[in-house]
């Protein structure tokens, strides 16, 4: 399991030059509009999006807990959902791209949680129908979906 979180930036070369330092590595993933660190000896998936909102927009922010596969996500969707804390059921999406198996929490101050596993690496960014953070919700509140499909809003 590692701690997974997806910023929004105003500049991706600056923050990937920035990164590089920071981590002393390479990211794992650059397009224009993207880029993914897995800094060594940390279990952390840490990913920039170019957005024109930029930092501090809580609707361009989430955070998330990589899985390390299906199984992992299977356990994690059942004692979730016998809690009644899912807030976006279980799909298969493009998103960053990348093809997950996620689902999404929302925790009582409204941060969306994904939880995920990484099925492959795409050069698609992603699917019209999915990818993004649910709008900050109580929790427990089920979130239909229809509300958050614009990709600018998501990955950037």
């Amino acid at each position: 399991m590692r701690f997974h979180t997806n910023l929004p930036v105003h500049d991706i070369e600056r923050t990937i030059a920035f990164y590089r330092v920071l981590f002393d590595t390479e990211p794992v993933k650059v397009k224009s509009d993207y880029a993914k660190f897995l800094p060594p000896g940390l279990d952390l998936n840490i990913s920039f999006h170019q957005s024109a909102n930029g930092p501090g927009h809580l609707a361009d922010l989430h955070l998330g807990v990589e899985l390390p596969d299906q199984a992992a996500v299977d356990q994690a969707h059942r004692r979730l959902a016998d809690a009644g804390l899912i807030t976006i059921e279980r799909e298969t999406a493009i998103c960053c791209y990348a093809n997950q198996d996620k689902f999404w929490v929302s925790d009582p101050n409204g941060y969306a949680w994904e939880l995920y596993t990484l099925l492959e690496d795409t050069e698609q960014k992603i699917e019209p129908s999915s990818c993004c953070a649910p709008e900050p919700a109580a929790a427990g509140v089920v979130d239909d979906r229809a509300a958050k499909t614009d990709s600018a809003s998501c990955c950037g």
